[in-house]
């Protein structure tokens, strides 16, 4: 027997154990240790059973989701031609934080589901509504006590034309 057609023999009798267990799911742990067995109510025919409409969830909150995010555009451009509203620069700064925290909410929501992960997800998800009102917070603190949003990124953006320091 030559060494070639001993390899080709072989090979795949020494192979293929491993490389098929290495691509085979097999059953979750949970269901492959579980002995009781599953209870399904009602029958294949009977209809589903859907949860009662919520506006903050579903197509009112996609909906609200979309309207905040259209009016950022106009919203940017009325309080660059009004030079600092403070009112606008407000709401600015306001509908800013709200888009981000449902932009942060929806990747929560995503990738730390509450079935997978029940501990960290809630951690998470408070860690994301506390550092949203510590920014709403700050933000306040600094349209009242301090020169608001659009008069620093006016600010920051003339700052290469005058060669001033920016805290004057």
């Amino acid at each position: 027997m030559s060494m070639t057609m001993l390899r080709t023999t072989a090979r795949p009798a020494l192979v293929r154990p491993f490389a098929a267990r290495a691509f085979y799911a097999g059953r979750p742990l949970a269901a492959a240790n579980s002995a009781a067995a599953q209870h399904v109510e009602g029958t294949v025919n009977d209809p589903t059973t859907f949860p009662a409409p919520n506006k903050a969830h579903g197509q009112y909150h996609w909906t609200f989701e979309r309207l905040l995010s259209a009016a950022l555009v106009p919203l940017v451009g009325a309080t660059a031609v009004s030079s600092a509203n403070p009112l606008l620069d407000g709401v600015l700064c306001t509908a800013i934080v709200a888009h981000s925290h449902m932009g942060f909410d929806n990747i929560l929501t995503d990738y730390l589901h509450p079935r997978k992960f029940p501990v960290l997800g809630r951690i998470m998800m408070w860690g994301l509504r506390l550092m949203t009102a510590g920014v709403l917070v700050g933000i306040y603190q600094f349209e009242t006590n301090d020169i608001g949003l659009t008069e620093l990124l006016k600010k920051m953006w003339r700052a290469h034309e005058t060669k001033k320091p920016l805290t004057e």
